[in-house]
């Protein structure tokens, strides 16, 4: 298969169609140089065999003449000669040199005059009558076939150059009057020429073929060394161009577009493309300028001076970066490669190098850059998370053991304040004030630990699926509005149902409201020339429901903002610090979300999301 492929292979190549073309070339001129020797051989057989035809003739008829001649000297003349004399004479040839196969001899008279032996057929008729009109008539040679024989056939005219010819034939054919010199007939010797023929057939063959099959095998001998060596040209030239193929690949790849600098720095090419066209980087308008007739955006005086050193010295540089306004006025960032070139000398030629429409790929950066950011915060925010659940841990641990070792001395303090609290009045002291003080220190205390303990240990959420408009009305109903501040309730979520812990939930609205009135409590309406206004609203938006605390008060400065998620952190004097980071818990825990804005002097708001009834479902599934 190899074999037969690799045949078609060459018979379809150059080398291939040359050789079939100088094939049918030898095919021609070997059969020009076998009809050159077919013809000469022919010619030569019948110039051998007509001299030698025609000397036998000649022979036969001066012996005829001589004898004529003879009998006339010896007045033997009176003496009877057979008729068919000559013909018989013939006979006796043939006979003794086996004519059949060699030859055939005869004497033949003109037609209608002959004595013995007439013309064998019209071909020889004619042949000795054309004799006839021609003053020295020459011997006819020719090949022909007689009764399917090839033969090669010579007649020789016969002349009465004897006047003892003439007189015998004129007895023999009075009515004839023959004459001297007159023609009286006609030598022919047909020579069998099948075998001649033949022979010559397969000598033309043998030289066509031989002459044919040795320029046909030099010149498969030359076409197959021209073949290889076309094929091995051609594998170097496939070579050569894969490798610039590859290259350019490569290049292409690697960069949008290819320029050149002349000696003098000055753009000399620009490979256009369908990038550097729609950046307007085009021949016409780049050719023949420099790199700062160009460039208009994105290059700082130092950035050009540090360029404009590294291109006076001669060496390479990389990332070189600029901006240019597109077909569509949008503006691109560009990035140029280059290397020095020099001559076999060493004389600087200018510069050749790349470039690169980089925009996307800063915008990537950009836009890598800002997910690493906000993944960092997002591991930043982890870590806090921990922490935060670290310290809770701790927290948790301290609390139990504080709340133990504190709430046993406590109630002692309790039970001594009842105490005292009988004494004195059985004894009529009074000792109200520094006793109701003592007790309200107590219940602080109290609640300080009780605090401490439902911040560090978080319970397991005993779900109720309620109405929250209707449930979150209630609630505020049954806390106490200090004076002179306002209530206003929003509610826009009706019917909507929420699944929540409520006694928890309670917890967060009930810290919420008290640290708003405490806010609003600390603001002068006559100074800030507002109404101290709480605002409780409520919403169903994108799969949770919203409840909004509002008020207008004084704020929370800057700096404290960041902090007050944070344990144990309280701006007041006899805050625990616990009461927001344990409403951020309980919302979270809910699987909602809590965010605190305030601008000072403006108010503060609150805003808790918490997930629907079916939400929380699917989130559940």
């Amino acid at each position: 298969m190899n074999g037969t492929a690799e045949i078609r292979r060459f018979l379809v190549s150059r080398a291939g169609s040359g050789f079939i073309r100088f094939v049918l070339v030898s095919a021609v001129l070997s059969a020009g140089i076998t009809y050159a020797f077919y013809r000469f051989s022919i010619d030569s057989f019948i110039a051998n065999k007509s001299e030698e035809k025609i000397t036998a003739l000649q022979l036969v008829d001066a012996f005829v003449t001589n004898y004529s001649s003879l009998r006339t000297e010896l007045q033997a003349d009176k003496a009877p000669v057979p008729a068919s004399f000559r013909a018989h004479s013939i006979e006796l040839f043939n006979k003794a040199r086996d004519a059949d196969k060699v030859l055939r001899l005869r004497w033949v008279g003109r037609p209608g005059r002959f004595i013995h032996t007439a013309p064998t057929d019209t071909r020889m008729a004619d042949a000795i009558e054309a004799f006839a009109g021609v003053s020295n008539p020459r011997p006819h040679s020719d090949f022909l076939t007689i009764d399917g024989e090839r033969l090669f056939r010579t007649v020789y005219p016969s002349f009465a150059t004897q006047q003892s010819c003439v007189d015998c034939h004129n007895k023999l054919q009075p009515d004839q009057h023959w004459q001297l010199n007159e023609l009286m007939g006609a030598f022919s010797i047909d020579v069998p020429a099948g075998p001649f023929l033949i022979g010559l057939f397969r000598q033309c063959v043998g030289i066509w073929l031989t002459v044919f099959l040795t320029m046909g095998g030099v010149g498969l001998a030359i076409s197959l060394l021209h073949y290889r060596q076309l094929a091995e040209r051609e594998a170097a030239q496939k070579r050569i161009e894969d490798s610039e193929q590859r290259f350019r690949d490569f290049a292409e790849v690697a960069s949008d577009w290819f320029w050149e600098q002349d000696e003098n720095l000055r753009i000399s090419f620009i490979s256009e493309n369908e990038v550097s066209r729609r950046l307007a980087v085009t021949t016409a308008n780049q050719v023949g300028r420099t790199r700062w007739e160009i460039i208009k955006h994105g290059v700082s005086e130092e950035q050009q001076r540090e360029h404009q050193t590294c291109l006076d010295a001669r060496r390479p540089f990389q990332r070189f970066r600029y901006q240019r306004f597109d077909r569509n006025g949008e503006l691109r960032t560009v990035e140029l490669n280059g290397k020095p070139v020099f001559d076999g000398i060493g004389m600087f030629k200018g510069y050749r190098g790349t470039a690169r429409d980089i925009t996307a790929e800063i915008a990537n950066e950009l836009e890598l850059a800002r997910r690493v950011e906000n993944r960092t915060a997002e591991l930043r925010a982890v870590q806090e998370e921990l922490l935060r659940k670290e310290r809770l841990s701790l927290l948790g641990q301290l609390t139990a053991t504080v709340a133990h070792e504190l709430r046993i001395p406590l109630s002692a303090i309790r039970n001594t304040a009842f105490s005292i609290a009988e004494l004195a009045t059985a004894s009529g002291l009074k000792l109200d004030r520094p006793l109701a003080r003592l007790g309200r220190s107590i219940t602080r205390c109290d609640d300080l630990i009780t605090d401490l303990l439902e911040y560090a240990r978080m319970r397991e959420l005993k779900r109720v699926e309620l109405q929250l408009d209707a449930w979150l009305g209630e609630v505020l109903d049954e806390q106490k509005l200090p004076e002179g501040i306002w209530l206003k309730r929003d509610f826009t979520a009706p019917g909507v149902a929420v699944s929540l812990d409520p006694d928890r939930v309670r917890r967060v609205v009930i810290n919420l409201f008290e640290n708003a009135c405490q806010a609003l409590a600390e603001v002068d309406p006559a100074e800030a020339g507002r109404d101290r206004l709480l605002t409780v609203a409520t919403r169903e938006t994108g799969g949770v429901v919203q409840i909004c605390f509002e008020d207008t008060g004084p704020g929370i400065p800057p700096e404290v903002l960041p902090r007050i998620f944070d344990p144990l952190f309280s701006t007041r004097s006899f805050g625990t610090g616990l009461g927001l980071p344990t409403v951020r818990q309980i919302v979270e825990q809910h699987g909602g979300r809590i965010e605190i804005t305030s601008e000072p002097g403006q108010g503060t708001r609150v805003l808790i999301a918490l997930p629907l009834s079916h939400a929380l479902a699917e989130l559940a599934a």
